[in-house]
C-alpha cells in the first residue's frame, strides 16, 4: 500500500534539552551524534550504598545524570565523575513501581509509589504530585508544557507539567493496563497495552482532547517498551505474540509484522530504514522499514533484560545483554565492541557526546 516514505514527518521534539529514553517524544531509539567506537574500560561506576537495582534507563541533563533504583529513591550524579550529588524519594519500594525519568522546563519527572511526581531541580523539593494508581509504572514524557502518562488500570492522563493541573484523562475502551511508555507525536499520543501476558492493544489518542483515533489489537506490551513512531509507521513490539507490528500513524492500519520465534520485549530503535528489536529468544533483529524484511540478525550469548532495549547512535546499535555492552554496525550488524560488565545489564544505554551510559543490576556505568 502507498505511503509516505519513513522521515517525511520527523519526530517531535520535546522543549527539554535533555536525554532520555528512547531519545525523543516520538521514542525511536535513535540519538543524535555518536557513541564511543571503542571501550575498554568504564570511565565511572555508581552504586547506592544499599545493593538494590535500577532497571529503568536514567535521563540526562545539565550535567546530571538522574537514575533511580528500587529503594524507591532517585540520584543526581555528577557526569562526568559520577560522584553522587543529591538525592530524593519518589515512592513505590516494590521493583516495578518506578518509571524512566526524563527532566524538562527545570523539573525532574518521574512515576513513582502511584504518583506522577515533579521534582524541582533548584530546590530537589516536589513541585507537585499527581494520582495514577497504586502500581503505575508508565514512563512520563513532556512535550508542550504537558505530562503525558499512563496508569495500570488503563487510563492516560495529560497534566500541565508547571502546576499539575490535569487537563484531560480518559479511560481506555480496550482494557487492560498501561505500562509502556508514552509517545507522542504533533497530533497523537501513542501507548501499547497489556491485558495478561498476551492480549494488548495498540491505541492513539488526540493530544488536544485524549478522544480515541484508533485502537488495534496487536499483543501485550509491558514496563520497559514504548511504540516507536518514524515517519508515519508505530513499530510496536507483541511480547508474546512474538511479532514486531507497523501501523499506519493516522488510521492504525497494519502494513506488516515480522514473526519472530520468542517473546519480544523493550522498544525497537529506528534509523536510517532500519528496525532492531530483541527479546528472549537471544537474538537482535534489523528488519528493512519499508518492507518488514530482515536485513540482518545476530545471536547473543544469553537472553537480554526485560527491561533492555537497543539504542542507535552514529550508524552503531547499542545494546546489553545479560552481562555485556555491545555495538554493532546498523549497516550489516558487524560487532565492533563488547564491553563485559560487573552486573547483568537492565536497561537501554544512553548516548551523550561520545559517552554511552547504562544501568545494570546495582549500578550505573559511563563508557567511552
Amino acid at each position: 500500500m502507498p505511503h509516505c516514505p519513513p522521515g517525511r514527518r520527523p519526530p517531535l521534539s520535546d522543549a527539554s534539552r535533555s536525554i532520555f529514553f528512547g531519545a525523543n517524544a516520538a521514542r525511536t531509539g535513535h540519538f543524535e551524534g555518536t557513541g564511543p567506537l571503542a571501550v575498554k574500560r568504564a570511565r565511572w561506576k555508581f552504586a547506592p550504598r544499599a545493593l538494590v537495582t535500577t532497571r529503568n534507563t536514567p535521563a540526562i541533563h545539565d550535567g546530571v545524570l538522574f537514575a533511580n533504583y528500587d529503594n524507591d529513591r532517585l540520584y543526581a550524579l555528577d557526569l562526568a565523575k559520577g560522584k553522587e550529588l543529591w538525592s530524593v524519594r519518589v515512592g513505590g519500594a516494590s521493583p516495578e513501581s518506578l518509571s524512566h525519568p526524563m527532566v524538562a522546563r527545570g523539573l525532574l519527572f518521574v512515576v513513582g509509589g502511584g504518583q506522577c511526581h515533579a521534582v524541582d531541580l533548584g530546590t530537589h523539593a516536589l513541585r507537585w504530585s499527581v494520582s495514577c494508581d497504586s502500581e503505575a509504572t508508565s514512563s512520563p514524557i513532556v512535550v508542550d508544557d504537558v505530562v503525558y502518562v499512563g496508569t495500570r488500570s488503563g487510563a492516560v492522563l495529560a497534566i500541565d507539567a508547571r502546576t499539575g493541573t490535569e487537563q484531560w484523562r480518559v479511560q481506555l475502551r480496550c482494557g487492560g493496563s498501561v505500562q509502556s511508555a508514552v509517545s507522542v507525536t504533533r497530533e497523537q499520543v501513542i501507548v501499547g497495552t497489556c491485558q495478561g501476558f498476551t492480549q494488548g492493544h495498540v491505541v492513539a489518542l488526540d493530544r488536544a482532547t485524549g478522544a480515541e483515533r484508533w485502537s488495534v489489537e496487536t499483543g501485550s506490551m509491558s514496563h520497559g517498551g514504548a511504540p516507536a513512531v518514524h515517519g508515519d509507521t508505530v513499530y510496536a513490539l507483541s511480547g508474546l505474540g512474538q511479532r514486531l507490528h507497523a501501523l499506519d500513524l493516522d488510521s492504525g492500519e497494519q502494513r506488516w509484522a515480522y514473526q519472530t520465534p520468542g517473546a519480544l520485549w523493550g522498544a525497537p530503535a529506528v534509523a536510517d530504514g532500519v528496525v532492531c528489536f530483541t527479546g528472549y529468544h537471544s537474538r537482535l533483529h534489523a528488519v528493512d522499514e519499508e518492507t518488514g524484511k530482515e536485513r540482518w540478525s545476530v545471536a547473543l550469548d544469553k537472553p537480554p533484560a526485560s527491561t533492555a532495549s537497543p539504542t542507535i547512535a552514529g550508524g552503531l546499535v547499542y545494546m546489553g545483554a545479560r552481562n555485556a555492552v555491545h555495538a554493532w554496525t546498523l549497516r550489516d550488524g558487524t560487532e565492533r565492541w563488547r564491553w563485559r560488565a560487573p552486573y547483568r545489564v537492565t536497561t537501554a544505554p544512553l548516548i551523550a557526546d561520545g559517552t554511552l551510559y547504562v544501568g545494570c543490576d546495582r549500578a550505573v556505568v559511563a563508557l567511552a
